[in-house]
């Protein structure tokens, strides 16, 4: 019992099997609940043959007069399966709704990391996600609006879980992009826990067992809590010389956070973020009501809908890429450099990384305009590279730009703008549904206009002004090395504060 509900002062004070410990069961839980709400596309399936929203379709029979009345029957459930357009724009604001939510609320949740601590906030999000299910297990014909408040409460709790855990990628200083890939990138195989939702139901378990099974799974979160640490992962002191440049020129007050909000790299970090995800959620939107359109029967239907919860599943053999990949381009970029040099060289490393996600996101909106079946499976594959690749490069990305004490507020300041801009999607949905191929085409030139971001990057005069300005010390004190020839300076004239640094004359 010694071991709940501590803060360990320094990372040293947390043994490696704790660590691994903290990890795997972050991970797992990551992997289960963090993005149930993506999986969007199989959930619509068993509603609609529950005939949820079926109110909102006028049915049309044409048989024949010698056709028996008994005939009816199998031809309504093929259409009640199947659905209709408006039943399709009800499930598309739900869902909707829902993603823009997702991440709304992330600039409090950011903030009560910061304050109120690990423990505190993963029981919330647990607490949320256990909620949600039992309002699914309420769901029915007769009362279809239990599904708004489920759907919520899922999709907000995921958010909280997911954000929670991105922190214990500091559990190892000398892994941490490979680490933040991974446990950022293991949300992406949670939304495949719906198609694992749509087999038992159609195994024949009873729906509100399906439920209550996920209710109970879910609040372990709750459970596993007080075996993590109380308020956050404690970061390893960096040896001298080898801190990040910018680390504590910001101070850790608002101002320092508000400068790091508005610098061009956010900004155009949020718009890339931002393309990336809502082409994404835009795929999963339009799934069902695409398969719709060129299947022939409700189990060619069903095979698609499958696929789409497998290809989330099996985004789980990615993850590791986008982490591994940076790494290894880190350490080629950076080889032979040190000081500011090595900081841009670092960041520039991620290049390429962000340049996959968005060509892999375009693929992947571009996949709509057929109506086909390599057309799905070229969508899904796109679908399985970058689901745990956007996250992962950018979390990756705000955790090495900007200085660490930012990372749980920026992280959340910038979801919630995301998810204020997803108010988009549902508008944008009703749109594909009168000009389908401009409306897909817009995205697209937004997604290619979104590689500013990446390209921006290139930019190693940029970088070395925001990173070490010429008013910092560190790079006064190496143009004074490197101008004043004979001059002697002192080993050491800057010491570092709590609130920036002091020269010593």
């Amino acid at each position: 019992m010694g071991v709940l509900c501590l803060q360990p002062e320094t990372i040293d004070h947390i043994s490696r099997p704790h660590r691994w410990f903290i990890f795997v069961v972050g991970m797992m839980e990551t992997m289960l609940w963090t993005g149930i709400i993506f999986g969007w596309a199989s959930l619509v399936h068993v509603m609609k043959v529950r005939g949820i929203y079926t109110n909102f379709c006028v049915w049309h029979l044409h048989t024949h007069t010698h056709t028996h009345t008994h005939t009816h029957t199998p031809l309504l459930h093929e259409q009640t399966s199947r659905g209709c357009g408006a039943q399709d724009e009800m499930f598309a604001l739900v869902y909707t709704v829902s993603t823009v939510l997702y991440s709304t609320p992330g600039i409090l949740v950011g903030y009560a990391l910061h304050h109120f601590g690990l423990a505190f906030t993963r029981v919330l999000g647990g607490a949320m996600v256990s909620g949600g299910f039992l309002l699914l297990s309420l769901t029915s014909p007769t009362q279809p609006n239990c599904l708004w408040g489920a759907a919520i409460l899922v999709s907000v709790g995921g958010n909280t879980i997911r954000m929670a855990g991105l922190q214990l990628a500091d559990l190892f200083p000398d892994a941490r992009n490979t680490a933040m890939a991974v446990i950022s990138g293991m949300f992406t195989p949670s939304a495949g826990l719906l198609m694992l939702f749509q087999v038992l139901y159609e195994s024949g378990l009873g729906w509100q067992w399906c439920c209550w099974a996920f209710t109970v799974a879910s609040f372990l979160v709750v459970v596993a809590s007080p075996l993590l640490p109380r308020h956050h992962v404690p970061q390893p002191q960096s040896p001298v010389g080898e801190e990040s440049p910018h680390e504590g020129k910001d101070g850790c007050d608002e101002g320092g956070v508000r400068g790091s909000v508005f610098s061009l790299s956010s900004l155009l970090h949020a718009y890339w973020l931002f393309m990336c995800m809502f082409g994404v959620t835009l795929f999963a939107t339009h799934f069902n009501s695409w398969i719709n359109r060129f299947t022939q029967s409700q189990e060619e239907a069903s095979h698609y809908s499958r696929l789409f919860g497998w290809a989330n599943i099996l985004c789980v053999l990615f993850i590791p890429l986008p982490g591994l990949a940076m790494d290894l381009l880190g350490r080629k970029f950076t080889k032979g450099k040190s000081g500011v040099a090595h900081k841009v060289a670092s960041l520039q490393a991620m290049v390429l990384p962000m340049v996959v996600v968005t060509a892999t996101v375009t693929t992947q909106v571009a996949a709509l305009f057929f109506r086909s079946p390599w057309a799905v499976y070229l969508g899904l594959l796109a679908l399985m590279i970058n689901r745990p690749a956007c996250l992962a490069v950018g979390n990756s990305f705000v955790r090495a730009r900007f200085p660490s004490d930012h990372f749980n507020r920026l992280i959340g300041i910038q979801g919630t703008v995301v998810a204020i801009l997803t108010l988009l999607q549902y508008p944008h949905f009703a749109w594909t549904q009168r000009h389908y191929y401009t409306a897909l085409g817009v995205i697209v030139g937004a997604l290619v206009l979104s590689l500013a971001h990446p390209l921006h990057i290139l930019s190693s005069r940029y970088l070395t002004n925001a990173i070490a300005p010429p008013t910092d010390p560190i790079e006064v004190q190496h143009q004074f090395s490197g101008t004043l020839g004979s001059r002697t300076m002192p080993d050491e004239p800057f010491s570092r504060t709590a609130r920036g640094y002091t020269y010593h004359s």
